[in-house]
């Protein structure tokens, strides 16, 4: 089976060359043979689209290959999520990931738990930023933050409007009246059930016609 090496660096100014010389090195050194060569010059890791790395994603996927070699996993990508996605993608294909810099070989039951563990602290990053993000929303509501779209209506138009609403008005109808959009009309609604108690009168379901 037909072997692949990776290399990229994120400058004009750097050059991949080191990395290939170290990873075709290596390559006949594990007796892989001379492998195909991808590198992407001067583009950011943070980037998970890459002229070469999507053409060797396509040979992972496809099953062309049977090994891929990098030098370290930040070759990849510049973060987890990005890097565990190629590796599932590798996985599924019965693709061999080794990172000749760090040891890492996903042949091995060594390398399959140094894998593991960058999924693990792949998710505990997702929900790390998931709770930071959720306090922050509320300190921002209890400061008087309201989220949402934005009204451009005066608070006496968002009176009328719920008024006519509880008077048994359709969507439709209060739309033509007042001469906003029916989906504005609706917005009204559902953060008037959000933020309290509806109105009395108004209905639980807001009909359209």
């Amino acid at each position: 089976m037909t072997v692949a090496i990776y290399a990229r660096v994120s400058t004009a100014e750097q050059s991949t060359d080191g990395q290939v010389e170290r990873l075709v090195a290596a390559c006949r050194e594990r007796g892989l043979g001379e492998p195909l060569v991808f590198r992407d010059d001067g583009i950011s890791g943070v980037r998970d689209n890459r002229p070469q790395l999507d053409q060797l994603r396509e040979l992972v996927t496809s099953g062309r290959i049977s090994a891929l070699l990098v030098t370290k996993v930040d070759r990849l990508g510049r973060s987890l999520g990005m890097i565990l996605r190629f590796w599932d993608e590798a996985d599924a294909a019965g693709v061999r990931v080794i990172v000749t810099d760090q040891g890492i070989d996903t042949s091995t039951a060594v390398g399959r738990l140094q894998r593991n563990m960058l999924a693990a602290l792949a998710e505990f990053e997702r929900e790390v930023i998931l709770e930071r993000t959720q306090v922050g929303i509320a300190r921002a509501r209890a400061a008087g933050k309201r989220f949402g779209r934005p009204s451009k209506l005066t608070d006496a138009q968002r009176a009328e409007c719920l008024s006519r609403l509880s008077n048994g008005q359709t969507s439709r109808q209060v739309s033509m009246a007042l001469k906003i959009p029916a989906s504005t009309v609706r917005w009204i609604w559902r953060q008037a059930r959000a933020e309290s108690v509806p109105p009395p009168g108004l209905p639980r379901v807001l009909r359209d016609t």
